[in-house]
């Protein structure tokens, strides 16, 4: 299959650059001399300002001709021959010898530079280009930029292995300790609302949205609605007409081993969200018919939906059928949602724009065509119509542009590109009215967003479940936050079940974090882009603050070497990030 390239990338230029010099009908040898000249410029103009840069797929693959022109420099031959093409001779062999020793040392140089970068880390397959600890754009929260991570193996059944046999699966009771997952979400909304009163914690979040929001220092009130949205994206097609019929059981039904090695695909399970509506209803003061939950274009899966409405009855759980008590939402009679591509709109549903705030749950997964799953791509199911199809164009990896898809082929990847994600974190009904960010990884996703959990390998997780729930107030830090974990953990090297390895490196396709550096600062948007979701003629600011900590063992972000206007990473339990400088 022909290989394809950024149009814009390093790669892209070189090549073109190659077929452009054989149409010239040029000797071999003067191509070898123009193109090691060319890539060499180009390699030291890239790599000497940032040598991490070398581990880029664009410098790497002009590397090889590069040090092989260097060597031929070096050869007694290779000067011989540029002697004699040059026909110059009032430059001598001396003078020739002499700049082919600078060029091999400044060769040996940057060997030596690039060897600085940890061959352990994800940057040895791509890496984030703003590289560690620079943080740009505007924190926000009751603790601008916080990101509370739990972390607590006592929460999973190790022993789980998610598979069809016996019931095995993931989301079951038996493989999770609800009462641990309860304390955890419990804990969390103390440290980040600053009190150990949860009521008064609560208060300090509701009260820093509306800050944001509203411009006013307000609580909740008891009218005000609140919408959940999950990740429930398969519940409409990965199950037998059977099983829909009986509640949506479970997520890929399976018959005499019918898709058994996929297990449930990654997405809302039931407990990390009991923690949460007993927060709500418990602590925050939150009556239950003020709550919508759901994933608007989809249906709550049984196993969620028996587990909350057992204790909480009265809560609106969404559904496209009310067959089963849930409740149906209607898309908007207008288009509410406009792309700043100008090239698309969509309308919304009515539980949507009439919440007062949203609280998006989102899942800790790759995604064959975005790379990370988290907190913007879980929008990708807010919109009304049936389907997202027509949002992936704007993908770094679309669906369609491979035929059989190739997942991870990251046609559309690079920076400052259109993407979507920018407009759905912020647009007023979803990300703009989102007061706090959830992500469940107590089972961390497979290779992409169809694969079950699979076991981790990256520290404090250790081949066992990630354990893990992220929460925070700030979008875009808890999105940046979620891809370090998932970078670090999918890095190539790392090698999970036999369902995974037809694609390991998702999350280090070039230009994942694209829409994060967008979303951060509006010096980032491409040219001949204003995102304006909600085409108000009021462009986007910044919908909060990103960066990359500094490595996978340390997880250090600026506020936790003390620095100002970065993310804080802050652990439960504290150890698992290195404090101080």
């Amino acid at each position: 299959m022909k290989k394809r390239y950024d149009k814009k990338s390093g790669v892209a230029w070189f090549y073109n650059f190659r077929n452009w010099l054989k149409t010239k009908k040029l000797p071999d040898s003067v191509v070898l001399i123009i193109l090691g000249v060319a890539s060499t410029v180009w390699f030291l103009l890239r790599v000497i300002p940032k040598p991490s840069r070398a581990s880029y797929p664009c410098v790497q693959a002009v590397a090889p001709i590069m040090s092989g022109f260097v060597v031929y420099l070096l050869s007694l031959s290779g000067i011989t021959l540029i002697f004699k093409r040059l026909k110059n001779k009032n430059i001598s062999r001396f003078s020739l010898a002499n700049a082919g020793l600078v060029v091999l040392l400044l060769f040996f140089t940057l060997v030596n530079i690039t060897s600085d970068t940890s061959v352990t880390s994800a940057q040895v397959l791509v890496g984030p280009e703003d590289g560690p600890n620079q943080p740009v754009g505007k924190a926000r929260g009751a603790k601008p930029g916080v990101v509370v991570w739990a972390w607590n193996p006592d929460a999973t059944n190790e022993n789980s292995k998610n598979v069809v046999e016996n019931g095995d699966w993931y989301f079951t009771p038996k493989n999770t300790n609800g009462e641990v997952v309860n304390k955890m979400v419990s804990d969390m909304v103390i440290k980040l609302g600053g009190s150990k009163n949860p009521s008064k914690s609560w208060d300090a979040i509701f009260k820093a949205f509306n800050r944001t929001k509203l411009g006013e220092n307000k609580g909740y009130t008891d009218d005000e609605k609140i919408f959940i949205k999950i990740n429930q994206g398969t519940s409409t097609w990965s199950i037998t007409k059977e099983e829909q019929d009986n509640g949506y059981e479970v997520p890929y039904g399976v018959k005499e081993g019918q898709r058994a090695r996929y297990g449930g695909p990654t997405e809302t399970a039931p407990y990390v969200v009991l923690g949460l509506l007993r927060q709500l209803v418990n602590e925050a003061g939150v009556k239950q018919a003020n709550i919508y939950i759901g994933d608007p274009m989809k249906h709550i899966f049984k196993h969620n939906y028996d587990v909350w409405h057992s204790e909480f009855p009265d809560i609106n759980y969404l559904g496209i059928s009310d067959k089963f008590g849930r409740y149906v939402s209607k898309p908007t009679e207008k288009e509410m949602l406009f792309y700043s591509d100008k090239k698309l709109a969509d309308k919304l549903h009515d539980v949507t724009v009439s919440a007062n705030y949203m609280i998006n749950v989102a899942s800790l997964k790759p995604h064959g065509s975005a790379g990370i799953s988290i907190v913007a791509k879980n929008h990708f199911g807010s919109h009304a119509r049936r389907g997202a199809g027509h949002l992936h164009y704007s993908l770094i990896a679309p669906l369609w542009e491979e035929s059989p898809r190739q997942v991870g082929k990251p046609s559309n990847g690079g920076y400052k590109k259109y993407r979507v994600l920018v407009d759905l974190l912020g647009s007023k009904y979803l990300g703009g009215n989102t007061m706090l960010c959830v992500v469940d990884g107590l089972f961390g996703g497979g290779a992409d967003e169809t694969k079950g959990p699979v076991k981790y390998f990256m520290p404090p997780f250790n081949g066992d479940w990630s354990n893990s729930i992220f929460m925070s107030q700030d979008q875009v830090a808890i999105e940046s936050v979620c891809y370090d974990f998932l970078r670090s953990e999918w890095n190539g090297i790392n090698k999970h079940d036999a369902a995974n390895n037809v694609f390991e490196e998702g999350p280090n396709m070039r230009g994942v974090d694209d829409h994060l550096h967008q979303a951060a600062d509006p010096e980032n948007w491409p040219e001949g882009i204003i995102y304006d979701p909600d085409n108000s003629g009021n462009p986007l600011t910044s919908l909060g603050v990103h960066e990359h900590w500094n490595n996978a063992n340390d997880k250090q972000y600026s506020g936790n070497m003390g620095r100002k206007n970065g993310i804080t990473l802050v652990s439960i339990p504290e150890n698992l990030v290195k404090s101080g400088k």
